[in-house]
């Protein structure tokens, strides 16, 4: 990264004018336009939109001043998606990111599910992707839920699952990790993530979980990351329009110092 702490928000609230001012960007709180051709707010390196609804709506989530809003097009393809890059990591071996989310999309079917939060790194894993970390919205049966992939070379697949319901089905959630690589072919690589109700103040000595003794240094860190909707399954592209949108709000990057409310 390009400072020792990096913040972007999605919006002139809480963290003040740091997020927006951070990379030059225009002071206007709020951008009414999207496309895949723009600049989007703040400091993000690139808009993506295709086959989807994608805008900056008011009010945000968390006494903010506005949220980035997708929705993917009904029966659109898999590579159908809406959100915003973050460029600016350089193969970063510590990685700290939070932002806040959520949707009123009924999401109690099995196999529903979207991506919402990828980890990029410079390098795949052999024969594999450059995904080191994937954070899903999923409907796991009874409620709302995220399924996190992390990845790990010695394990089936070269990742790890974990599946936590989401504490606020109803509103806002916060989401939070600090994702460290192991040194080479070490084991030492470890994801620590708090997913807690938005206005729940969370410690970081007091992770939601842990997850230990990941192979991950094949992925060489981290290079940028991609908020926002994808990879919707067939089950959520064939069921959902681009009206049944999920809400994102209060992004935040840092190399080192947990970042919480």
């Amino acid at each position: 990264m390009k400072a020792n702490v990096m913040m972007k928000t999605l919006s002139l609230a809480v963290l003040g004018l740091a997020g927006l001012s951070f990379a030059g960007a225009s002071m206007a709180a709020c951008q009414a336009t999207w496309g895949g051709n723009q600049t989007p707010p703040g400091p993000w390196g690139t808009a993506l939109q295709t086959q989807a609804a994608v805008s900056v709506t008011t009010p945000g989530l968390v006494s903010t001043e506005c949220k980035l809003t997708v929705g993917l097009n009904q029966n659109s393809s898999p590579s159908a998606k809406g959100g915003a890059v973050d460029p600016t990591p350089n193969a970063e071996q510590r990685y700290r990111a939070r932002f806040v989310t959520s949707t009123a999309i009924a999401l109690t079917q099995l196999n529903r599910s979207a991506l919402i939060f990828n980890v990029v790194g410079p390098n795949a894993a052999a024969g594999g992707t450059q995904n080191a970390l994937q954070v899903f919205l999923i409907g796991n049966g009874t409620a709302r839920g995220l399924r996190f992939f992390v990845g790990d070379t010695v394990a089936a697949g070269q990742y790890r699952q974990v599946d936590i319901a989401l504490p606020n089905q109803a509103g806002a959630n916060r989401i939070e990790i600090d994702l460290t690589f192991a040194a080479g072919a070490g084991t030492n690589g470890q994801l620590r993530y708090w997913v807690s109700d938005a206005a729940t103040a969370t410690t970081d000595a007091a992770p939601t979980g842990t997850v230990t003794g990941l192979s991950n240094g094949a992925w060489g860190g981290v290079d940028q990351v991609v908020l926002g909707l994808a990879g919707g399954s067939n089950a959520w592209r064939t069921n959902f329009t681009a009206t049944d949108v999920v809400n994102f709000d209060e992004f935040d990057s840092r190399r080192q110092s947990f970042i919480g409310q």
